[in-house]
């Protein structure tokens, strides 16, 4: 098994595509083919289900993969050690996020990044799963760091706070209960909801805050931005249960208070406990921190 096999192998799994991967490693397809082949008989077991239209990981693969970036990582630290070289941090980097989140300047933290450590093939993507699909692409190391939505610890997962939010229920400026300091959630049982799908922070977190009271929903409309979610209200199609956002500020709605207040729920940037932080990945953790540009509102 070699080093060059080993990063053939990393770039075409993350690519998804041989071709891609060749034009990111700067090698002929043929010859990517050929050293994931050739590492396909050393390790005796197929890596990748191939298609005329795609390319997917075995389980071998998908098993391999977390391995092969572990070996790499660990060539560079060596490398970077016998020659005293601190800033030669190389490899790829997988980041997703949430969407409509505003807490971290994400622009602002990739330029950072990439003017510190341009070597390093950075990808950030959003997950259609919302958090449930960032933190399994976690656990399979599909990702390597996530910024997700959490109420607790999730077995397997490292998480480091961001900040924390506090919902409340958003009406249009002219609803019933506009004027309302406080509402209960059986005055609210009748009313449409906007949400985000099933397996988003946001929805997981109220439907089990209904549920809990003994209450079942009506979803109206279903967004996957939560920044989205002002603009409906405000058109008086339902209401919502949401943390303070900053499309909100202009938008013709009031936010009051639960009668008790909803659970909590804290954004945050989420690595696999399982997988070792390569070097990229901790110099991207080291950087999020100088980029959070407010706590208030997401």
């Amino acid at each position: 098994m070699e080093q060059r096999q080993l990063q053939f192998f990393v770039a075409v799994a993350e690519e998804l595509s041989f071709t891609k991967a060749a034009r990111r490693t700067h090698a002929v397809q043929s010859t990517v083919s050929a050293s994931v082949r050739a590492l396909e008989r050393d390790l005796g077991a197929p890596l990748f289900e191939r298609s005329t239209t795609k390319v997917t990981l075995t389980e071998a693969g998908r098993a391999l993969l977390p391995e092969a970036r572990r070996a790499l990582d660990s060539l560079d630290q060596a490398r970077a050690a016998v020659e005293g070289v601190r800033d030669s941090v190389t490899g790829s980097l997988r980041v997703g996020t949430l969407s409509g989140l505003t807490v971290v300047d994400l622009r602002s933290l990739v330029r950072d990044f990439r003017e510190r450590y341009p070597r390093v093939q950075l990808s950030l993507g959003v997950d259609a799963a919302g958090t449930d699909g960032l933190l399994e692409s976690l656990r399979t190391g599909a990702l390597d760091v996530a910024f997700v939505g959490v109420q607790s610890p999730i077995p397997g997962i490292r998480i480091e706070p961001i900040t924390t939010f506090q919902p409340r229920l958003l009406v249009p400026a002219h609803h019933p209960l506009a004027g309302r300091e406080r509402v209960t959630r059986a005055e609210v049982a009748g009313e449409p909801f906007i949400d985000l799908p099933t397996g988003f922070c946001n929805r997981t977190r109220t439907d089990n805050d209904f549920r809990g009271a003994g209450i079942a929903r009506q979803i109206a409309v279903e967004v996957s931005d939560l920044s989205t979610v002002p603009g409906y209200v405000e058109s008086g199609i339902g209401v919502a249960l949401v943390p303070p956002l900053v499309t909100e500020v202009d938008a013709g709605v009031v936010p009051v208070e639960l009668n008790p207040p909803a659970a909590t729920w804290t954004l945050a940037v989420a690595t696999a406990v399982s997988l070792a932080p390569t070097r990229a990945t901790r110099a991207f953790l080291d950087l999020v921190g100088a980029h959070v540009v407010q706590r208030e509102r997401y």
